[in-house]
């Protein structure tokens, strides 16, 4: 127990927790209907933005360094809270990536859902997600033709 309390301070990653904003807004400049935003803010925000929600058993190794690594993981892929610092270019990827993630069951990861049952999309916010990214990938199609 001394052993994983004194452990539980190193951090592989990073502290991921020292960076966390919970007050920062989520996709900021994407338009993103509000059934589309409940479903990603309950099912996605805690790996895939700053506003991670960390339960008690990630206070503690080695619980802490496999939480930390899947954030971690899953920020570098797609940081909602950092939404507006994307290309549109890696926008239009990054929605494309989602949707098809999103539809083919793939998001969330099975060991997440293991512990956190709730975060399982259901086939309605599959489709959801996925007409979303279809849709808001040719908003921003359409703001890059215009730039250029």
């Amino acid at each position: 127990m001394i052993l994983s309390t004194a452990v539980s301070f190193v951090h592989p990653w990073g502290n991921l927790r020292a960076y966390a904003r919970a007050d920062r807004l989520k996709l900021t400049g994407a338009v993103v209907p509000p059934e589309v935003r409940q479903v990603l803010e309950t099912k996605c925000v805690d790996c895939h933005s700053e506003s991670t929600h960390w339960p008690l058993y990630s206070n503690f190794a080695p619980a802490s360094w496999l939480m930390e690594h899947d954030v971690s993981e899953a920020r570098e892929h797609f940081n909602m809270s950092r939404w507006e610092e994307y290309s549109r270019e890696s926008q239009v990827d990054l929605l494309t990536r989602i949707g098809a993630e999103a539809r083919s069951g793939q998001m969330p990861l099975k060991h997440y859902l293991l512990l956190h049952p709730g975060a399982k999309l259901t086939n309605e916010d599959q489709q959801m997600i996925y007409e979303w990214t279809r849709a808001e990938r040719k908003r921003v199609k359409s703001q890059v033709s215009e730039q250029k």
